[in-house]
């Protein structure tokens, strides 16, 4: 027997969902006007987003490294984070070591071979794409990791290194422009400390919301039209050199055109489709409207099966809070 070999490859584009969705609704392919694309697209959209506000899809939860800055206690966070799931305050064990530079290369020698798990630069101007390079003897260099991030001067991007081993000698490469920078922090044995998170209540109930110290808290707030996290205490000054590791909830992906794929997984496609069936139906003059309430509920069966395998198998921990209670 001849199988394909082919497993978890089904993708599907807009334009492929639309289409399924409307042979759903009973409608030919030269029935299929420009203008109901157009809607498709937007309803597909709609329903992608509605999906943040009723679970956590399990392949949009990202770790993210955002630095802080001396007094500044309201961190922004990047567009389409829809929630906090973790925030933990890591600090590093500082490198140092025989430095070199140039007008496109900083370069450091250790004396003795040491890992480098994380690299942070301070901008004095624009960033530029940088590669990260180890060596044995300062000649023969290995390019271990990238980092093509925008910034401004004053800001600090941070990267880690993924699989770091040992090496004598670690170099920091503009690969395009000039590697203008302030301070520059190589570390490793990172270690994380967890963030308490804040109600509203408890985190302007503060004496001295401004009070500087190493973060141990923070306040979650959805600001548009990015969120925003406050840390309590206020960073100090030696929190710049430390990073908060952020574990977020994010949106699904956005299709602006038809030919982009679905930013779902294949187990999704079914409910996607019946979901956006649905409600296109309820759009489209076109369509019977008696076949709306079993779109309506295919859609609902479909969406439910979906929901109830998107988990990560790990098993429930349970914490009631039970402690003693004194009037």
């Amino acid at each position: 027997m001849a199988y394909s070999g082919i497993i978890g490859n089904t993708t599907f584009n807009a334009l492929k969902v639309i289409d399924h969705a409307f042979r759903r609704c009973r409608l030919p392919a030269q029935a299929i006007t420009a203008e109901m694309q157009d809607y498709a697209i937007d309803t597909l959209n709609t329903t992608l987003a509605e999906m943040a506000s009723v679970k956590t899809p399990s392949w949009c939860i990202e770790q993210l490294i955002l630095p802080m800055y001396e007094n500044q206690q309201v961190v922004t966070l990047p567009i389409g984070t829809v929630g906090v799931l973790n925030l933990n305050y890591r600090v590093l064990q500082l490198l140092s070591g025989a430095t070199t530079t140039t007008s496109t290369t900083y370069s450091v020698n250790f004396t003795s071979q040491t890992v480098v798990n994380t690299v942070g630069i301070k901008w004095s101007a624009a960033a530029v794409p940088v590669s990260f390079d180890v060596s044995t003897d300062g000649v023969s260099w290995t390019t271990v990791g990238t980092s093509s991030v925008t910034a401004s001067a004053g800001e600090i991007t941070w990267t880690d290194i993924s699989g770091a081993l040992a090496y004598q000698y670690f170099r920091i490469v503009a690969t395009s422009g000039s590697l203008n920078y302030s301070a520059i922090t190589l570390g490793n044995l990172p270690q994380q400390i967890p963030l308490g998170q804040l109600n509203r209540d408890s985190y302007v109930n503060q004496s001295n919301q401004v009070f500087p110290g190493r973060p141990s808290n923070y306040y979650f707030q959805r600001d548009l039209p990015q969120p925003i996290v406050r840390l309590w205490p206020a960073p100090f000054s030696a929190a710049e050199q430390a990073q908060l590791i952020l574990w977020r909830h994010r949106q699904i992906m956005s299709n602006t055109n038809l030919q982009q794929d679905v930013e779902i997984p294949a187990r999704w496609l079914e409910a996607i489709i019946n979901t956006l069936a649905a409600r296109v139906a309820a759009e489209t003059p076109q369509v019977d409207v008696n076949l709306i309430p079993i779109l309506e509920q295919k859609a609902g069966i479909s969406t439910q099966r979906a929901w109830d395998g998107d988990n990560d198998g790990s098993p429930i921990q349970i914490n009631p809070g039970i402690r003693a209670y004194t009037a």
